[in-house]
C-alpha cells in the first residue's frame, strides 16, 4: 500500500510539473507574438513617416532644378530682349550649368535656328507632344517628354509608360517668351542630362527606395531609377487622377497582384507640373528590422525555456538517478556478455595476455587450432605450449620489441599443436591501452593459413606457366583493365613496336601512352586512336583488323572483351605481323590477274574490270565503249617466222596500243591473238576513232624481228555500253559480233555495232 501511495505521488507530481511548465511556455509564445506585432507595426509606422519626407523632399529638390534651369532660360531671354541670343551667347550660359546637354534657340515652327551643339541646328522641337504650363506673363514652360540619345540632333521622345528610362537621355524644358508689341516671339530649348539627375537621386544618402519615379502632371513617367512594375505602373495612374482632383500628396502601404507589399508615397510640386512618386518593398525594408525584433524576443525566450529545461532537467536527474544507474549497469552487463559471446563465437583463435605474456583468456577456436583446452592454457606463455624451433631469437624479440613499444605486430610463423603437427599460422598481436596508454593486455589473433600457402605457391606455379605462355605466344599481347591499366604484356610487343624499355611501358601503368605511341608508328594516328575507342564503346570482339604502318608493314589485330563469370574485366589486343602474308597474296593476285607474256591484265581481270565499269554506270548513268581486236592471219606468222616471233609480235601490239590510251582505259589480253580495250566515259565518235589509230599504227609499224620486218594487221570491233544494258555477256556478245563482221568484210578494219 504505502509503494502504491509513493509510486502515485511520484505520478501527481510530475502531472503538475508538467502542467505549469506547458503553460509557462504558451504564455512565452503569445508574449513574444504581441512583442513582435507591435514592434513590426511600429517600424512600418516609421518608414511611412520616412517615405513621405523622403518624396517631399525628391518633390522639393527636382522642382529647384527645374526652376533653376527655367530662371536661366528667363534671364538668357532678358538679355537678349530685342535680338536673339547667339550662339556664343548660348554656349557661355552653357559652362555655368554643367547638367545641361544643350541650349537652343527655336522659331515659332519648332525649328532649331541656333544651338550650343551644332548638329542640333535644323532639328524639329514636337511642341504637341510638350503640352504648356501657364507661368508668369508673357512666358510659357514646357517639360519632357523624354528622349533616348544625347541630345536633339539624335533623340528620339519615349511616351510609353511602360518602358523604363533609358541608359543615355534628355528631358527637354521649353521656355517661351510670348511677343509684346514689336517683340519676337523667342523659344529657349534645355536639354536636362538624364545621368545627371539620376546620380543626383542616387547618391543622396540614406535613401532606402527601391524605385524613385519622377512624373509629369499629366502622368507621363519623365524618369525612374529602376524597372518598371505592373503593380507599381498602377498606383502611378490613380497617383495623377488624385493629382487631378487636388491632392497632392499621400503615403501608404500597397499590394500588387504579384502578392508583393510596398510603401507608397507621392508628392506632386506645387508650382511646377512635376511630381515623384517613392516605392520602397516592403518586407526587404524591414526584414533586417524584424529579424533583430524576433532575435531580441527569442532571445528572452529561450533563456526562459533554458532555465525551465535546466529546472526540469534537474527533477528528472534527481528523480530517476537509480533508475539510470541501474539501466546503465544492465547495458555494460549485456555488453559485456554480447562481447565474450562474439569472441566465443569468433572462427579466429584470440588469446588475451598479461602485459608479462602469461595466458589470462583464450576462446573455444584457440582450443580447435592448437588442441590445448582454456583451462590448460590459463597461466601458461604461448611459447611453452606451441613452439617449433622454425623460428630463432631475433625473430621473437623483434616481435616483443614492436608490440612493447606500443604497436601492432602481424607476421607468420610455424608452430606446433599439442599433439606434435605442424601447422602454418597468421600472427596478429595488439596491445590494449589504458587512458593513461600504459599497456594492460596483449590481444593475439591466430589463423591456421597451412592450406593457403599452398594454395599461394600453386597459383605462384601457374602464374609463372600463364608468363611462360604469354612470353612465347606467337604474337604481341596487351591487356588493360577497366581503369585503363596494363595487367598483361610480352616482349613480342616491344620488338613489334619498337616500344623504348622504359618503366612508361610496365605493368600497372596507364595504358594510354602504349596506344599513342602505337598510333604513331599507324599510317593514320589519329583514326588509330580513334578506333580504339570505338572497339572500347562497342565492347565486342573484332577480329583480324588490318593496321598499315609507316613503315610499310602491315599488322593485323584482334580485340576481345575478358570476363570472368559474365562480368567485364578488361580488354585484350594481339597484334601479329602479316607483312610477308600480305605480300604474298599480292604476288598471287599478279599472277591471277596478269598475262605472263605482256604483262597486261588477263580475261578474269578484263572481265572484273567491265562488271565494275557495268555497276558504275547502272549507278550514275552516261555510256562506256569496248573494243575487241584480233590479229589478221596469226597463225600465218608463227608457221612462218616462229612462235618465238610470234611472241614478240604480241608484246609489240601492247606497246604500240598502250601509245594511245588514256589512264583510266584498260588493255587486256583475252587469249591467243585476241585483245580487248574497255573505254570508261567514251562516247561513240570517240571509240570509232580511237580504234581506227590503233588499226593505223599496227598497219604502220611493223616488228623488226632478225632483221626481217613483220607487217601486221588487224580487225576491231566496236561497241557502246550504257547503263540499259542488262549483263556484260549482251556488251560482249555485241562487240564479238562486231570483230566478226570486221573479218568477215575483209579484216583490216574496224566495225560497231
Amino acid at each position: 500500500m504505502n509503494k502504491l501511495s509513493k509510486r502515485s505521488r511520484f505520478l501527481a507530481a510530475d502531472l503538475a510539473f508538467a502542467a505549469v511548465f506547458t503553460l509557462c511556455g504558451v504564455l512565452c509564445a503569445l508574449v513574444y507574438l504581441y512583442q513582435s506585432e507591435a514592434q513590426t507595426h511600429q517600424q512600418s509606422t516609421i518608414q511611412l513617416s520616412i517615405a513621405k519626407h523622403d518624396v517631399a523632399f525628391f518633390s522639393h529638390d527636382i522642382g529647384l532644378l527645374m526652376q533653376d534651369i527655367d530662371d536661366n532660360l528667363k534671364t538668357l531671354l532678358d538679355a537678349a530682349a530685342h535680338k536673339p541670343p547667339q550662339a556664343n551667347t548660348l554656349r557661355n550660359a552653357l559652362s555655368n550649368i554643367p547638367h545641361l546637354n544643350s541650349i537652343s534657340l527655336i522659331d515659332s515652327q519648332g525649328k532649331v535656328i541656333t544651338s550650343t551643339t551644332a548638329a542640333n541646328v535644323g532639328r524639329i522641337i514636337d511642341f504637341d507632344a510638350s503640352p504648356v504650363y501657364p507661368q508668369a506673363s508673357g512666358d510659357l514652360l514646357r517639360i519632357g517628354p523624354t528622349y533616348r540619345g544625347h541630345d536633339i540632333a539624335d533623340g528620339i521622345p519615349l511616351t510609353d509608360n511602360a518602358k523604363s528610362t533609358p541608359g543615355h537621355g534628355f528631358i527637354p524644358i521649353i521656355h517661351t517668351r510670348l511677343p509684346e508689341g514689336n517683340e519676337q516671339e523667342n523659344t529657349l530649348v534645355a536639354t536636362l542630362d538624364l545621368e545627371y539627375l539620376l546620380r543626383r537621386i542616387t547618391n543622396v544618402p540614406n535613401v532606402s527606395a527601391t524605385r524613385i519615379a519622377v512624373l509629369r502632371a499629366d502622368g507621363l513617367r519623365l524618369f525612374d531609377t529602376a524597372a518598371t512594375d505592373i503593380g507599381l505602373l498602377l498606383f502611378e495612374r490613380e497617383t495623377v487622377k488624385r493629382w487631378q482632383k487636388g491632392n497632392l500628396n499621400d503615403t501608404k502601404e500597397l499590394t500588387t497582384e504579384d502578392s508583393r507589399h510596398w510603401i507608397v508615397a507621392d508628392c506632386l510640386h506645387p508650382q511646377l507640373p512635376i511630381g515623384v512618386t517613392w516605392a520602397v518593398d516592403h518586407d526587404g525594408l524591414l526584414k533586417d528590422a524584424v529579424l533583430k525584433i524576433q532575435r531580441n524576443n527569442m532571445t528572452i525566450m529561450l533563456l526562459m525555456i533554458i532555465g525551465m529545461a535546466c529546472m526540469l532537467f534537474g527533477y528528472l536527474f534527481f528523480r530517476h538517478t537509480n533508475r539510470y544507474q541501474r539501466e546503465r549497469i544492465a547495458r555494460i552487463e549485456a555488453q559485456r556478455s554480447l562481447l565474450e559471446g562474439s569472441l566465443n563465437a569468433c572462427t579466429s583463435a584470440i588469446v588475451i595476455t598479461k602485459p608479462d605474456g602469461l595466458i589470462e583468456w583464450c576462446n573455444p577456436a584457440f582450443s580447435a587450432l592448437t588442441g590445448y583446452t582454456a583451462v590448460e592454457a590459463n597461466g601458461q606463455y604461448p611459447s611453452a605450449l606451441s613452439k617449433s624451433g622454425k623460428q630463432d631469437k631475433a625473430f621473437y624479440a623483434h616481435m616483443w620489441q614492436t608490440i612493447r613499444s606500443g604497436r601492432i605486430w602481424r607476421g607468420e610463423l610455424v608452430n606446433r599443436r599439442k599433439d606434435g603437427s605442424l601447422y602454418d599460422e597468421l600472427l596478429t598481436i595488439a596491445p590494449a591501452l589504458n587512458s593513461e596508454g600504459t599497456i594492460q593486455h596483449f590481444i593475439a589473433t591466430k589463423a591456421d593459413f597451412t592450406q593457403q600457402k599452398a594454395a599461394r605457391k600453386e597459383l605462384e606455379i601457374a602464374h609463372s606457366h600463364l608468363n611462360a605462355v604469354v612470353e612465347n605466344f606467337p604474337g604481341s599481347l596487351v591487356m588493360e583493365d577497366l581503369q585503363s591499366c596494363i595487367v598483361l604484356l610480352n616482349q613480342n610487343l616491344f620488338e613489334l613496336l619498337g616500344l623504348p624499355g622504359t618503366e612508361e611501358y610496365v605493368l600497372g601503368k596507364p595504358v594510354q601512352p602504349l596506344m599513342v605511341f602505337s598510333s604513331h608508328i599507324a599510317e593514320n594516328s589519329q583514326a588509330f586512336l580513334d578506333r580504339i575507342e570505338e572497339l572500347r564503346a562497342a565492347n565486342h570482339p573484332s577480329y583480324g583488323e588490318e593496321i598499315h604502318f609507316k613503315d610499310g608493314r602491315w599488322v593485323e589485330r584482334d580485340f576481345i572483351p575478358i570476363r570472368l563469370h559474365e562480368n567485364l574485366i578488361g580488354f585484350l589486343y594481339i597484334y601479329r605481323d602479316i607483312s610477308q602474308r600480305k605480300r604474298h597474296a599480292r604476288e598471287l593476285w599478279q599472277l591471277a590477274t596478269s598475262d605472263p607474256l605482256t604483262g597486261i591484265p588477263n580475261r578474269r581481270a578484263f572481265f572484273e574490270s567491265i562488271e565494275h565499269e557495268r555497276a558504275r554506270l547502272t549507278r550514275y548513268s552516261g555510256e562506256a565503249a569496248v573494243l575487241m581486236i584480233d590479229i589478221d592471219h596469226f597463225k600465218q606468222i608463227n608457221d612462218t617466222h616462229g612462235h618465238a616471233a610470234g611472241d614478240a609480235v604480241l608484246c609489240h601490239i601492247v606497246r604500240q596500243v598502250r601509245k594511245l590510251l588514256r589512264e583510266s582505259d584498260m588493255l587486256a589480253r583475252l587469249g591467243g591473238e585476241e585483245f580487248a580495250i574497255l573505254l570508261p566515259q567514251a562516247s561513240r565518235e570517240g571509240a570509232v576513232g580511237l580504234a581506227e589509230r590503233v588499226r593505223k599504227v599496227l598497219e604502220e609499224n611493223p616488228l623488226i624481228y632478225n632483221d626481217i620486218p613483220i607487217h601486221i594487221t588487224a580487225s576491231v570491233g566496236v561497241t557502246i555500253m550504257s547503263h540499259n544494258d542488262p549483263n556484260t555477256d549482251k556488251t560482249l556478245s555485241r562487240a564479238d559480233h562486231a570483230l566478226y563482221e570486221a573479218k568477215r568484210n575483209g579484216r583490216n578494219r574496224v566495225e560497231i555495232n
